[in-house]
């Protein structure tokens, strides 16, 4: 990306589901792209998805390199009473790790599994959201719709909200490259 595009050219390649904790948006990432794999779109990135339930009523929770397929625990067992946010931070760190790695590899899709409490409070994977964006690729990511207000701060602006559908995620998707494509085709 060059200094001069402003961040209206950039929100247009950030894909975002803003969700309730009853969607399940993970499948809807999950099946988009490997829709958009099939087509042959390079992806990068991390997949979150859920275990089974702990003793405290919720679930174990894991993150995907889309890639590489290794997988990472994210959350911290703290009993049967925990009720507080039971995300690990140096699960959350590696997962980081992996992210950057996609990053460095450049592919056309970035897939970023949350941007979430951590983020939202100045932390987790934000460093590795923001050179995602600024790769120039296209970016996708969910965040709980409580975060929207954290993440469009975090963005300077809205993003491009799309519908909870996977289809709408793919369409979407598909015209982003096809854009890219001839970004690309003119330079």
């Amino acid at each position: 990306m060059t200094t001069n595009q402003s961040i209206d050219d950039v929100a247009v390649r950030i894909g975002v589901l803003f969700y309730e904790s009853s969607v399940e948006v993970d499948a809807i990432m999950t099946t988009a792209v490997a829709y958009i794999r099939a087509r042959g779109i390079t992806v990068g990135g991390l997949l979150q998805r859920f275990g089974e339930r702990l003793p405290n009523g919720k679930n174990r929770m894991w993150v995907d390199d889309i890639v590489t397929g290794q997988s990472i625990r994210l959350d911290l067992p703290r009993g049967a009473h925990a009720r507080a946010c039971i995300v690990d931070p140096d699960a959350l760190a590696q997962a980081a790790c992996m992210l950057r790695r996609t990053i460095e590899a450049r592919p056309g899709l970035i897939v970023v599994n949350r941007f979430g409490h951590a983020e939202a409070d100045g932390g987790g994977m934000r460093a590795e959201i923001a050179d995602a964006i600024f790769s120039g690729a296209t970016v996708l990511l969910a965040a709980r719709i409580s975060y929207r207000e954290a993440l469009e701060a975090f963005l300077g602006g809205p993003p491009t909200v799309l519908p909870l559908e996977t289809s709408a995620v793919i369409e979407w998707i598909e015209r982003a490259a096809a854009s890219e494509q001839a970004e690309n085709a003119g330079s």
